[in-house]
């Protein structure tokens, strides 16, 4: 992956190869531990299973840690993220704000120091990270709002590949009853400012596009996220307890 050249303004989107995979940088696989990301679409779930699993597996005497991007703001094992407001909604509500591109760099960032953070708490060997969300939906987000996909998987191509990828499917209206009334924003809804049923749907479509098509062609396992939460929650933990494939060391969008 280039640095500076990588890093030109996003155009218009273009179609990219399905057998396109970048081998990951020497250093940047965990040594010894596997990574497994729960993803999917606003609505899908990806905390509350994420959370519940993690405490499963915990109780089970497994090693696990989950990892959110926002582990980081407030936090002092994290001293470089100081310069951000102690408070997760505010530091959320100024990232949505900010331009497409500044917004996909921002949020690769935090994922990336919270990742580092993680590694450097000492011996992680055997230990299963379970990374709430990754980078996966915001990459698909930020294409809908108009950055080139080339330009997002030169990004995203840097950060460490999971070991497994867990994509938690929600069908939008059902995703929109969960949420309305609740913690609808803008930035989930095509950035119309009054969070209207129809400007939610329509973005979770089109974010969902983009998924489901991402799933298919790398291997995601697909979850029902409808399903009742305790059998969603086993279903990840089951898949957590799996020894990793072992060609999932390829550092490409499916990772």
């Amino acid at each position: 992956m280039s640095s500076i050249p990588a890093l030109r303004a996003p155009s218009a989107v273009r179609p990219v190869p399905v057998d396109e995979a970048v081998v990951a940088p020497p250093g940047q696989e965990p040594g010894g531990e596997a990574i497994v990301s729960v993803v999917g679409s606003d609505g899908a779930g990806k905390s509350t299973v994420s959370r519940l699993a993690t405490e499963r597996l915990v109780a089970a005497g497994a090693r696990v840690e989950r990892v959110d991007r926002w582990d980081i703001v407030g936090n002092a094992a994290y001293p470089t993220a100081q310069f951000i407001q102690p408070d997760v909604r505010h530091a959320r509500l100024c990232a949505s704000q900010m331009p497409s591109t500044s917004r996909f760099l921002f949020l690769m960032w935090s994922m990336s120091l919270a990742l580092s953070g993680r590694a450097s708490h000492g011996d992680s060997a055997g230990t299963l990270t379970l990374l709430d969300g990754y980078w996966m939906k915001h990459a698909a987000s930020e294409i809908v709002y108009g950055l080139d996909e080339v330009w997002v998987r030169d990004v995203v191509a840097g950060l460490p590949p999971s070991d497994q990828v867990v994509y938690l499917r929600v069908a939008p209206a059902q995703a929109w009853e969960r949420k309305k009334g609740r913690d609808v924003v803008p930035y989930e809804c095509g950035m119309d400012p009054d969070c209207a049923q129809d400007s939610f749907l329509t973005h979770q479509r089109r974010i969902l596009d983009i998924l489901d098509d991402w799933a298919g062609r790398f291997g995601w396992l697909t979850i029902d996220a409808g399903q009742p939460l305790d059998k969603v929650v086993a279903q990840v933990v089951s898949t957590a307890c799996e020894p990793p494939a072992a060609a999932v060391r390829l550092a490409r969008v499916g990772s």
